[in-house]
């Protein structure tokens, strides 16, 4: 009997009984849709707040002899934060499905090659051409690049994911393309940004699908790449330094030993907060690339350990946003902006250990530098996005 009833229930009421249960899935999924990850919302603006209240700590008797008030840098972090911020808040509410169309991915191309090839006609500032200087503003264009990349692999990617496997079609020109904007960034030169963004490419393709074989044939470009790198006589010098950087300690080693000093000094539970000794001008650049080295010194090893761990976090929920992603182009852009802000807080970290060689990465959310700080933040947006839209496939 209960057979004959279901098989004559008519059409259009399981029609209309389906609708309802659709209709019922989609309101599910926009109130989902309305959460944000708060682990990760939390654990950046946590760093930022942090990294403002280290940057006072490190600059202020740097600021107070070269500008005349403590608080220069920390008023100049405090304004790209605030901009950053509003630019990570409106990244949260923007569908990141909008940035999957050919005028964003190309316009961020040209954009970014054309930023990389004027700031070569830009004044140098020690020794480098990386900044557009306006006044007491700057903008760094490779900060710029390093998000557009993964924007453009991650588009470029997902509209050959069938030919994925194809190194003509699809590796080579994805290739190409990082080669020339990695290229152009090194040339400034700024080496450990071009690495970092050698990375963002090796991880997006492998995951997109690439296979190891071709990954393999990056060997062949690198090999006379490192080997010109080295030809030049500052750069071996660094890499001498790094194997043994007590041997000039008081030359070009000299950066390397006092970042050691500072982070030996603080032992397990620091020196107290603002009452480290070599950011008092033994310390180059305290604010900047060796602002870990400081927080070490005034916080020791457990102030030192969170923010590890903070960064740890910051990979895990970004790791997590690409796996729930519900495209490919969310799944890539995500682990393309993870890898981003989490490599770069590797390199810094290990520079200031001495566990790589010397190189002028920013620590992301926590060194003074307006334009990296602005670009992580609007990235951490991004992330949070795809995060809010994954729950409404997975949970």
């Amino acid at each position: 009997m209960e057979e004959s009833i279901r098989i004559t229930t008519p059409s259009w009421k399981r029609d209309h009984e389906n609708r309802e249960a659709r209709l019922i899935s989609r309101r599910a999924a926009a109130a989902r849709e309305m959460s944000v990850d708060k682990v990760l919302l939390f654990v950046i603006l946590a760093l930022t707040l942090f990294g403002l209240v280290m940057v006072y700590s490190a600059s202020a008797m740097l600021a107070q002899k070269r500008y005349g008030s403590q608080f220069y840098f920390l008023i100049r972090q405090s304004v790209w934060a605030l901009v950053g911020l509003v630019g990570m808040a409106a990244a949260i509410r923007i569908d990141y499905r909008q940035y999957k169309r050919p005028g964003v991915a190309l316009g961020l191309l040209v954009i970014s090659i054309v930023m990389l090839l004027v700031v070569f006609f830009c004044p140098v500032v020690n020794g480098t051409h990386r900044w557009f200087r306006y006044g007491a503003a700057s903008l760094q264009p490779s900060e710029i690049t390093k998000p557009a990349l993964v924007l453009i692999l991650a588009y470029f990617l997902e509209r050959q994911a069938d030919r994925i496997s194809e190194f003509r079609v699809t590796f080579l020109p994805a290739a190409c393309v990082a080669g020339m904007m990695m290229g152009l960034v090194a040339l400034e030169p700024d080496l450990g940004t071009s690495l970092s963004m050698g990375l963002i490419f090796t991880v997006v393709i492998f995951v997109a699908g690439a296979k190891l074989r071709h990954l393999a044939t990056m060997v062949i470009p690198a090999i006379p790449a490192l080997a010109y790198m080295l030809m030049v006589p500052w750069r071996f010098q660094r890499l001498m330094d790094f194997l043994d950087p007590w041997k000039n300690q008081t030359t070009s080693s000299f950066q390397t030993v006092q970042s050691l000093i500072s982070i030996g000094s603080g032992g397990l539970t620091g020196l107290g907060f603002a009452q480290g000794k070599q950011k008092l001008f033994y310390l180059p650049s305290p604010h900047t690339d060796f602002i870990f080295a400081v927080i070490g010194e005034e916080l020791g090893l457990i102030g030192a350990g969170l923010i590890i761990i903070a960064f740890g976090a910051v990979a895990w929920r970004g790791l997590r946003a690409a796996r729930m992603a519900p495209d490919q182009f969310g799944q890539l852009l995500a682990m393309g902006l993870t890898v981003m802000i989490a490599a770069q807080a590797f390199f810094n970290i290990s520079v200031a250990l001495s566990l790589l060689p010397a190189k002028g990465i920013p620590l992301p959310f926590i060194s003074c530098g307006g334009s990296s700080l602005a670009i992580n933040l609007v990235a951490a947006g991004v992330l949070m996005n795809i995060s809010k839209h994954s729950s409404e496939y997975r949970v």
